[in-house]
This record gives C-alpha cells, structure tokens and sequence, in this order.
C-alpha cells in the first residue's frame, strides 16, 4: 500500500503511517500538506496521514481547512508520542553547531533546550527529516536538525539530544485520510469530526451546544476560523465523542438544525493508546 506522507522518508509522518498500516507499507513523500491531499485525489497514493494538532504547539488550523475544501474523509486517527532529538553529523559537537533548522512547530516544542546556548540560531525549515538529509548530503558540520530517531539513524547522524522537547508528553494527532467525503461510518466509529457555521444572530452557537448535550454527545474540541468573505463571521470546527455511532448521527442530525452548514468531514473511532 502507498500512503502518502508530508516530508522525506524519516518524517514523523511515515511513523505515524506505520503504527497504523504496519511497516510494509510503501511511504510517498509530498513536500506540503496541499500536494499531500491533491496526490491522495489523484490517486497518486492510497490513504494518507495528515497532522492536525500538538500537545505543545495546538491546531494546525490550516490542515483542517484544506482537508474540508476536498472530497477526503477521515477513517482514523493516531495520537503519537513524539520523541524530539537534536542531531549532526558524526564527531560534531553541540558547541560546534551554529544553527539548528526544523519545522517550525518541531523548533516550537524544544525552545527550552537551546536557553544555555545563547549562540546558536534556531532557523524554521519546510520539515524535520528533509534537513536530516541536508545535513548528511551536504556534509553540513554547523547545523544541527531536530528530527526522529528514525530520521537520526536513516541518514546517518549522531544523537547530540534525546528527547528535548520542553514537555516529554508531547503528542501529535495524526489523521487517516481517503478519498471520497461520504461513506457509512465505521460500526466502532466514537468520534466525528466537522465544520459548522452558525446563523450570524444571538443565542445560535448556545443552541447548537444545547442540542448536541440533549443527545449525550461531549464536545471534545471547538475552535474557531475566520469565515473567508464573510467578516466578523467564524466558522468552527468541532470533535464530537459518544458512546456509539448512531448516538453520533442522531446528534449531527440535531444539530443541522440550527446551522447555515456542516460538513461532516469523517466518523472513526478514537485512538484511546495514549489514554491515561
């Protein structure tokens, strides 16, 4: 199976695909999340995994956008401890290091841990594992990465750091994605995912919750975006856990009642592994 993966082998992407699909599967890398759902359409892979949020960093309010502007649906989820180390080339040592690029959420997680290090410039780059490669290609000996383990050991690079994030309980919520927005939700299904956007008059985002509490369903995430070409309107995104799917449908029904539009953007059962 191909499943498409934002960034180059090594990415935390790949590690999400394979704690869900197994590891024989056959990665393909997408340099942004745009071409990462377009090559999903084309059919240029199978499924693919998508980040969306940080326990650290918070949403990744864009992915959540661009997922609901196409016909992809959500059939999974992986919540990932994610392990950040810091890496360089072989016999190079952190004083040697002049700057240390990543993805600017990877950079955002392990701020802390360059405080000592007052000299060394902290640069975003498009993704964790793309530098890793960098580094080993171009025989970079002032730049360090901060990457996985996987990607440490894939090209070569010493570990300078071992989980430097600034909250070892650093999770990252992984989306599995194919193609086609409508499909019978999983029997196991638990959790559903949507965009709503409310009449623009008092009382209408009260109402909403109101009825999604008559019905038993918890609200497990709501977070606004600004609804382009109609200022001062929002359009929210929602997690909606329950005890089974049907109690989910019943819920989603009543609540198409009291909004100008949902899109429902998947039903899957949740990823309860990191569950305390």
């Amino acid at each position: 199976m191909k499943v498409g993966i934002q960034g180059v082998r090594g990415a935390f992407h790949e590690e999400a695909a394979a704690l869900w699909f197994g590891e024989d599967i056959t990665p393909h890398p997408c340099r942004d999340f745009t071409r990462l759902l377009d090559d999903l359409l084309a059919g240029r892979c199978d499924r693919a995994v998508m980040a969306v949020e940080n326990t650290i960093s918070g949403t990744i309010q864009r992915n959540l956008r661009l997922l609901a502007e196409r016909d992809i649906r959500i059939v999974g989820e992986v919540r990932m401890p994610i392990v950040q180390n810091l890496g360089a080339l072989p016999g190079v040592t952190i004083e040697e290091l002049q700057e240390v690029r990543s993805h600017y959420m990877a950079l955002n997680q392990c701020r802390h841990h360059f405080i000592p290090f007052p000299s060394i410039r902290l640069i975003d780059d498009e993704d964790t594992a793309i530098v890793a490669r960098q580094i080993r290609d171009e025989g970079w000996r002032h730049v360090g990465c901060i990457a996985s383990a996987r990607a440490l050991d894939l090209y070569g690079l010493n570990c300078l750091g071992e989980n430097i994030a600034d909250d070892r309980a650093n999770l990252t919520r992984f989306l599995v994605l194919e193609r086609g927005r409508f499909a019978d939700a999983s029997a196991h299904a638990d959790l559903a995912t949507l965009t709503l956007v409310l009449p623009h008059r008092t009382g209408s985002l009260n109402a909403a919750l109101s009825s999604l509490f008559d019905h038993g369903i918890s609200l497990s995430k709501v977070e606004s975006m600004p609804f382009v070409g109609r200022p001062y309107e929002y359009e929210f995104v929602m997690d909606l856990e329950a005890e089974n799917a049907r109690q989910l449908i019943d819920g989603i029904d009543a609540l198409k009642r009291h909004a100008d539009q949902i899109t429902l953007l998947g039903m899957y059962a949740r990823d309860r592994s990191q569950s305390t």
